[in-house]
Order: structure tokens, then C-alpha cells, then sequence
């Protein structure tokens, strides 16, 4: 039914109250409006609010550094990869007191967690602190990180390498890896098809199930796991010992090895890193060389990683030593004579306790040096003959390396009738 003027101003006092309040309406949608203008206006836009952060392009290596929200100062520190996956697991995720199959599945799903969220496409758009984009937080948000007080351990370093060049796939994508500690110790009894649950896999790597097996079982259906093939020769572990014939400062050799036959190695890259500083790249003498006689900053935590590169140009990844703090003890400069005492009245011998895993005697040889006598935990284990045709100073003469870190005693004695030793320190590995 059309309606009429009549229908429309049916009675005018009630009409001019009606036009009123709609006035009032109008004004005060409009002031309203204007508002929500201005506060849009004075909120920035968020920057790399849209697909990516670091925005990783490949899913068969993995990116070379991943950015982490520190939620407690709200500082973004961008983060060697392979580090944050280790530091990750260090910190709590994947103790290093689980099975070693346990290790690996947790190594490859902490991995690819990470990575998926470092992929372009994949950022999430409120990740943004201070005007900077972060692929990841620091707390269980995410993953837990504390590499302030997290140190990775040789079996966690050892999972890491072996799942390093895996990844996996549902219905042939690259998706995001879950897991949480579970509730329940029994084998299996919790696996869903996409979360990894820490005790009960536990459980299954006690049985023998390996890694394989348990992601099969705990993400299955339509699960694969890809084995990338664009990836460089991988290597072992490093290792620092101290070397016999090496001199101050550089008492330690660092070695290394590739996996396998590693004939398609065509050059190795090292670097160096003290304390928490940035890597610095260590000039190698020979393309192919693996091991170098190596400085070490005392009292400093000093830390290597090496990488090999094939023919191809394909970069392995990373591999990284064990983090070293040498000390230098004992009455530096002090001479040893056998039936008589220094100026000093010190002792007929030097002798150190400390915890560590290597320890070296640093000796003059030269000509009418005598021998030396060598105790470790109150046992002789050398006689050391410092007669040589030339002088050399702060010489390593002695050396002894241990797998473990434990208390030890070492002491040094002149040996023989007359015979002068001129001790210049222990060098200890710590």
C-alpha cells in the first residue's frame, strides 16, 4: 500500500519530536564516525603484517637464520637456524635424557615447526614487535627458547644432524609439525595424525621403535618423509684437542670429517665465534684440509662450525664443536730443579686440580733441558724429554684428553740428577 502524507505527519507536535531526535541520531553517528576516522588515522600500520617475515622460499633446505620475539624485553634477535633448533631443544622441549630415537623425532618436528612459520606465506600478521615482524616467541606460544641458559648436548647435536636433510610431507605438503609432553607413558596410546607426545613416543623408542617408525605411527595417515637432495655433504661433530708440538696461543687442533666418503667436498668453510659475538670467517690453508692448529681466547668461551661445499656449489649445513673455555694455571715461568727450590722456595714440583677435559704442559725446550715427570691423579703417565737442538718457548710438550669432563689432579716433577725444567703452565680445556 502507497503511503500518504497523512500516514507521514499524522499529528505535527509528535513530528517536530520525532524530527528532533532523528537530528540527534544523525549528529551523533556522525561524531561517532569521525572518531573511529581519527583513530584509524593515528594507529600505524603494523609492517610485515601481511604473508611473510623472513619469508623462506625453499622446503628442501632450511632457512639460515629464523626471527624470535624475546618476549620479556620485546627485542626481535635474529637467530642462526640450526642453533635456535638445537637451543629449542635444550631448553626444556626435548631433554637430552630421552631415547635417542626420541631425540631424532623431536629434533625433525622442532625443526620443520620453525621452518613452516619462517616460510613465506606462513607469517602471522599480529607477529609484530617494535615495528619488527618475528617468525616465532621465545615461550611456549611457540617453542620454549633460552639460550641464556640452554647448552645443547653431544646427543642432542647428534639427532639434529642426523634428521637435518628430512622433512615431511601429508598428501605430498610441507606442513606445520606439533607436540606437547603428553599424559600418558603408554606407547602410542595417544597418537593422533599430528602432534608428537613426548612420554608415550618415549615409551616406543624404549620398545626399539625408531625414529621413523614413531613419526609413521604418531602423524600417519598419508605421511612421507623427504630426504632433500640440493643439500651439501654433511659432517661429524668437530672436535678440539690439544696437540703435542703445538705453541701458545694456538695449543689446539680442530678436526673434522665428512659423513660417508665425502668425495665430492670441494672446499670447507670454517668460522669462529667468542662468547656471544657475531661468527667470523677463519681462513683454511688448503681448499680440503680438516683440521687447523687453532687459537684460543682464554678464560672465553670459544666455539667453531665448519661446512663443507661440493663441486655444485651445494652448502652443507653447519656443524658445530663443543664450546671450549681454556685456562692457563700454574706458576707460570717457574723453574724446576731437581734437589733444589727456586728463589721463591716453591715446591720441587707444580701441580694443578681442575675439571675439564683436556690439559697440556707448557714447557722452554732447548738445548740442556732436562726430562720431566708427569703424574695424573697421583700416577706417573709420562717422562717428557725437553732436550732439543733449538729454543722454543711456550711449547706444549705433554697432553692428555678425555671424553668427559671430571676433577683431576696433574702434577709435573723434574726427573734425574741436575735436570731443569723450565715450567711455563698447565693449558687446561675447560
Amino acid at each position: 500500500m502507497p503511503i500518504t502524507p497523512r500516514g507521514v505527519f499524522a499529528t505535527p507536535r509528535r513530528s517536530t519530536r520525532s524530527v528532533t531526535t532523528a537530528l540527534r541520531v544523525t549528529l551523533g553517528v556522525i561524531f561517532a564516525l569521525s572518531l573511529l576516522s581519527a583513530v584509524e588515522l593515528s594507529t600505524p600500520t603494523p609492517v610485515a603484517a601481511a604473508a611473510s617475515c623472513t619469508g623462506w622460499t625453499s622446503k628442501a633446505s632450511p632457512p639460515q637464520t629464523i626471527r624470535v620475539l624475546r618476549t620479556r624485553s620485546g627485542r626481535v634477535d635474529k637467530v642462526d637456524f640450526r642453533r635456535y633448533v638445537a637451543e629449542v631443544m635444550a631448553s626444556g622441549e626435548w631433554p637430552s635424557r630421552l631415547n635417542m630415537a626420541t631425540l631424532e623425532a623431536g629434533a625433525l618436528a622442532t625443526k620443520q615447526y620453525a621452518w613452516y612459520y619462517a616460510l613465506k606465506g606462513h607469517h602471522r600478521a599480529h607477529y609484530v614487535s617494535r615495528g619488527k615482524c618475528y617468525d616465532v616467541r621465545d615461550d611456549t606460544m611457540d617453542q620454549l627458547f633460552r639460550p641464556e641458559r640452554a647448552t645443547p648436548t653431544r646427543r642432542q647435536w647428534q639427532a639434529i644432524d642426523k634428521t637435518w636433510d628430512l622433512t615431511l610431507r601429508k598428501s605430498g605438503r610441507f606442513f606445520l609439525t606439533g607436540y606437547r609432553a603428553g599424559s600418558t607413558r603408554t606407547c602410542a596410546a595417544d597418537a593422533n595424525g599430528w602432534k608428537l607426545y613426548a612420554q608415550s613416543v618415549n615409551s616406543c623408542a624404549k620398545r626399539g621403535w625408531s625414529s621413523t617408525r614413531i613419526l609413521n605411527r604418531y602423524l600417519n595417515p598419508n605421511l612421507s618423509v623427504v630426504r632433500s637432495d640440493r643439500s651439501g655433504p654433511m659432517l661429524a661433530k668437530p672436535k678440539i684437542l690439544l696437540k703435542v708440538g703445538n705453541v701458545l696461543p694456538g695449543a689446539a687442533t680442530l678436526s673434522w670429517r665428512p659423513f660417508g666418503r665425502g668425495t665430492d667436498v670441494s672446499r670447507y668453510k670454517l668460522q669462529r665465534r667468542l662468547g656471544r659475538s657475531d661468527w667470523k670467517t677463519v681462513e683454511v690453508s688448503a681448499a680440503k684440509a680438516k683440521r687447523v692448529d687453532a687459537w684460543l681466547k682464554t678464560d672465553t668461551n670459544n666455539r667453531f662450525r665448519v661446512r663443507a661445499i661440493d663441486k655444485q656449489g651445494h652448502r652443507g649445513p653447519w656443524a658445530y664443536s663443543p664450546t671450549r673455555n681454556p685456562v692457563i694455571r700454574g706458576p707460570v715461568g717457574m723453574t724446576l730443579s731437581d734437589g733444589s727450590r727456586t728463589a721463591a722456595a716453591e715446591p720441587l714440583k707444580a701441580k694443578t686440580r681442575f675439571r675439564g677435559r683436556a690439559i697440556g704442559l707448557v714447557a722452554r725446550t732447548g738445548p740442556g733441558m732436562g726430562k720431566a715427570k708427569v703424574f695424573v691423579n697421583g700416577k706417573r703417565v709420562a717422562i717428557v724429554d725437553l732436550e732439543r737442538a733449538s729454543t722454543m718457548q711456550r711449547k706444549v710438550v705433554w697432553t692428555r684428553n678425555w671424553s668427559r669432563a671430571k676433577s683431576r689432579s696433574v702434577a709435573v716433577k723434574a726427573a734425574g740428577s741436575g735436570a731443569h725444567v723450565d715450567f711455563q703452565g698447565f693449558y687446561i680445556l675447560r
